[in-house]
């Protein structure tokens, strides 16, 4: 089990990798790790500049939401994390952000065609409809879609993805993220989409479970 230090250091990495991307906004995404103790998770505060978070501004949160370390408020997402942790025992990580090519992909109700390996391994991704951000029915909704993947699109919103590690969490996320934009990129060419074979599909899903 990772200690405190480490959790807060790979929510710092994370952090600064995906708002250098743009899967963070100013102020709005959020990243969560699992504590040293069960109980409790570390998270991003609320309405903090993306850019310039250090492992004090960080915050020890219990289930509630009520902070055992570290000051300020958490992100109002708090539910939403400890409920992906609900869902997916295995994971130590939780990484929501406003990727905007996502954001769209889900807005417009699309699914991944087979368009490479990536959109394979990414087609058990579940669309969440529209729930007010920081509410309950959000938390349960995005709890209910990770137990079939380990990546959802919040609808008008963004993403939420969880992690064996909060480098796995990232990396889902980015995933969707990127093969968003590659199908983005094919309707912009037009013409009639070159897909893997059914065959292949069938191989190559296989694999999914393991990344």
């Amino acid at each position: 089990m990772p200690t405190d230090a480490d959790a807060k250091r790979t929510i710092i990495e994370i952090a600064n990798d995906l708002f250098a991307a743009g899967h963070l906004t100013p102020t709005g995404g959020n990243l969560s790790a699992r504590a040293a103790d069960d109980d409790k998770i570390w998270i991003t505060p609320s309405q903090l500049y993306k850019g310039s978070l250090t492992a004090e501004t960080l915050l020890c949160i219990r289930e509630d939401g009520t902070c055992c370390e570290g000051e300020g408020k958490p992100s109002v997402e708090y539910q939403m994390h400890w409920k992906s942790y609900q869902a997916r025992p295995d994971a130590t990580a939780a990484v929501h952000t406003h990727s905007p090519a996502a954001t769209a992909f889900g807005i417009t109700n699309q699914k991944f065609p087979p368009i490479n390996t990536d959109a394979i391994f990414l087609a058990d991704t579940q669309i969440v409809p529209w729930f007010m951000p920081g509410s309950t029915e959000l938390a349960d909704a995005v709890s209910e879609a990770l137990k079939s993947s380990r990546g959802a699109i919040l609808q008008c919103h963004g993403l939420m993805a969880v992690g064996k590690t909060m480098r796995d969490a990232a990396t889902r996320a980015m995933m969707i993220e990127e093969t968003a934009k590659l199908f983005l990129y094919c309707k912009q060419f037009g013409g009639e989409l070159a897909v893997i074979p059914p065959e292949w599909v069938e191989r190559l899903g296989s694999f999914a479970s393991f990344l």
